[in-house]
C-alpha cells in the first residue's frame, strides 16, 4: 500500500482483489461513519459492502495523527456490451470537516488517477458515477475545462446531446440494471441504498445545479453522471493537473465503445 502525504492528510491506494482483510474494511466503514454523521453510513455499508469488496482500486484519505479515514473513492471497471470498458465510480466521499478546504478531494482522486493509470497504463474515455449529491456532480462536472472533455446531464442545456443520451442509456443499463432511467434527465429510479441515506438534499455552490436535483431527484434516486475523455491529449491534460507524468508521449485510452458506429467520433 504506496502513501503520500499532503499536509496532515494522508492518500494511499487499497487493491481489494489482493485481499482485503476483516479489520482494514472495518476501520474504513468506522472512519466514513464517524467522518460523515449526518448521513446514514453504517446502514448504506451493512447494504452495500460491494462498494469496497467488489472495487478494484480504493484510495483513502486518512488524518495522521487519528489515523482515521476521512475520505474515500473507489471504482471498478465495467465491460459493455461492444467489448470496452469504462471505469464506474462507486464511493466518493469526503468527511464533513475537510468538504472545505479541497485537498482531501483533490488528494483522493489524484492519487485514484495514479492507481488506475498504474494498473493498465489505460486512462478511461468514461468515467461514470451515479450521485444524489450536487456537490459530486459539480466537482465531476470541472474536468470539462480541459478541451474536448464532455459531461452528462448538462444542466444548461434546454435538450441533452442526442449521442451522449443514446450513450447514457447504454451506461445505465450497465451500472444500473432493472432500474428505470430517464435519459432526458439522468435520474436513476430507486437506485440509492438506503433511500434516506441523505437527510436533506446536499446544496453545492450553484444554484442551478441545486434546482436541477431538486426538481429531478427524490430520496433514493441518483443522477447518473458521465465524463467523457475522448483523446490522448485531454487525458494527459488532466493527469498534469494533478501533477502525474504520461508514460508515453500519447497516452493511450480505454475505449468504452458505446458509441453507435454513425456517429464516427471519437467520443468516449
Amino acid at each position: 500500500m504506496a502513501v503520500a502525504d499532503t499536509g496532515t492528510l494522508e492518500f494511499s491506494n487499497l487493491v481489494p482483489s489482493r485481499g482485503l482483510a476483516p479489520d482494514v474494511e472495518e476501520w474504513i466503514v468506522d472512519g466514513l461513519t464517524e467522518a460523515l454523521p449526518a448521513l446514514r453510513m453504517r446502514s448504506l455499508f451493512d447494504l452495500r459492502r460491494d462498494m469496497l469488496r467488489d472495487a478494484d482500486l480504493i484510495t483513502l484519505a486518512v488524518e495522521g495523527s487519528g489515523r482515521s479515514v476521512v475520505g474515500a473513492l473507489s471504482s471498478r471497471w465495467c465491460t459493455t456490451p461492444a467489448g470496452g470498458r469504462l471505469l464506474h465510480i462507486m464511493t466518493q466521499f469526503v468527511g464533513e470537516r475537510r468538504q472545505g478546504d479541497g485537498i482531501a478531494f483533490a488528494g483522493t482522486w489524484g492519487r485514484h488517477l495514479e492507481g488506475v493509470y498504474g494498473q493498465t497504463s489505460e486512462f478511461p474515455d468514461l468515467w461514470v458515477l451515479k450521485t444524489f449529491n450536487p456537490i459530486v456532480y459539480c466537482a465531476m462536472r470541472s474536468f470539462t475545462r480541459v478541451p474536448g472533455v464532455t459531461f452528462y446531464p448538462d444542466v444548461d442545456a434546454e435538450r441533452q446531446d442526442p449521442r451522449i443520451v443514446r450513450r447514457a442509456e447504454r451506461v445505465a443499463a450497465t451500472v444500473a440494471p432493472g432500474h428505470s432511467f430517464s435519459s432526458s434527465t439522468g435520474v436513476i429510479r430507486g437506485a440509492g441504498e438506503p433511500a434516506d441515506l441523505y437527510p436533506w438534499l446536499p446544496e453545492s455552490r450553484e444554484e442551478k445545479v441545486n434546482d436541477y436535483f431538486a426538481a429531478t431527484t427524490l430520496p433514493g434516486d441518483r443522477m447518473l453522471c458521465m465524463l467523457g475523455v475522448p483523446t490522448p491529449e485531454a487525458a494527459a491534460t488532466i493527469l498534469q493537473i494533478f501533477g502525474l507524468t504520461p508514460a508515453t508521449p500519447e497516452v493511450r485510452l480505454a475505449r468504452s465503445l458505446l458509441d453507435d458506429p454513425a456517429d464516427n467520433g471519437n467520443g468516449a
